[in-house]
């Protein structure tokens, strides 16, 4: 398995493990709840049934103080006094049950599009057959949604590999506890940029200055975009010590038509294919050992579980 990349993904009460090979390609997937494999591509089924076995044998393997059903809290029986009653009810205890702490993950591990494939997989699994029709039939569900925007952010993570030593690139980061999601983070020379992707394929992009719409509908787009570079701002900034710029941009993928009437001051809209350049005409604005301070900070998943707050300095 040295060879295949796995991430473990516990959001809406699933734990499993997804796994790929080096070009980033599903091999599939293991459900520690369910104890089954599903494998996506052929061939790959004896790796995930060890992927399987190594799991769950870490799991089982755990001593007694680090699984969280056997934390006991609160007052012993035999420390209470005579009169009183024994706490054999919840709902006689006297304090919530502990919650384990996850350790910190290195979220450098991540893969592209590990969030959506996983979300896209709950999704599935509600309704194959019917999902499996519509994308025959070619009718849009949320199923194809996050089928689209996993390959989508493939599709970005491929090109900023490209941009070489100096810069560094997370994926699929997590943040909070709410299921939210940056797609990548680029640090580098000119410092930290949140980058949120879109694919629409076929599709006709318009952007102006306080508005990006597709095939003629508004979207969110720039308010989501600003708000999640804002918040990467104040995460980063309380955990390097001191304060951390964002930029915010949005990557469109396998659009038709790409049309600026006025670029966003705050935001920064491009295309696939116009991205890396966009990069790497940036002014430099950090030196290279201001860009390993702020990644060694970045790639630790604790920096993003805390709720944001504003830098103090």
């Amino acid at each position: 398995m040295s060879q295949l990349i796995e991430t473990r993904w516990t959001r809406y009460g699933n734990d499993r493990v997804y796994v790929r090979n080096q070009a980033g390609d599903e091999i599939g997937h293991i459900d520690l709840k369910e104890h089954k494999v599903v494998a996506k591509t052929p061939g790959y089924e004896s790796s995930l049934e060890e992927c399987l076995r190594r799991w769950t044998s870490e799991s089982q393997s755990k001593t007694p103080h680090e699984s969280p059903t056997e934390v006991t809290e609160g007052v012993a029986p035999s420390e209470l006094p005579p009169s009183a009653p024994a706490l054999t009810s919840p709902s006689l205890h006297p304090y919530p049950t502990p919650q384990p702490i996850p350790a910190p993950t290195d979220l450098a591990d991540n893969v592209a599009g590990a969030a959506a494939w996983a979300e896209r997989e709950r999704v599935n699994s509600l309704a194959p057959a019917l999902n499996l029709v519509a994308r025959v039939l070619g009718v849009k569900t949320d199923e194809r949604s996050w089928r689209v925007g996993a390959k989508g952010e493939e599709k970005i993570a491929r090109e900023l590999a490209k941009l070489g030593p100096g810069w560094h690139c997370l994926h699929a980061i997590e943040v909070g506890d709410r299921g939210s999601d940056i797609d990548h983070v680029g640090i580098g020379p000119p410092g930290v940029i949140t980058i949120n992707t879109k694919r629409h394929p076929r599709g006709k992009a318009w952007i102006g200055e306080r508005m990006v719409m597709i095939n003629g509908q508004k979207t969110d787009y720039l308010r989501n975009s600003r708000f999640e570079a804002e918040r990467a701002a104040k995460l980063l900034s309380a955990a390097c010590g001191r304060s951390i710029e964002v930029r915010a941009a949005i990557a469109f993928v396998d659009l038709d038509d790409f049309n600026v009437k006025q670029m966003p001051s705050d935001v920064h809209v491009t295309t696939r294919r116009r991205l890396l350049g966009w990069l790497r005409d940036l002014p430099r604005v950090v030196s290279d050992e201001q860009v390993e301070e702020i990644f060694a900070v970045a790639r630790v998943s604790s920096t993003w579980s805390a709720s944001p707050k504003a830098f103090a300095s």
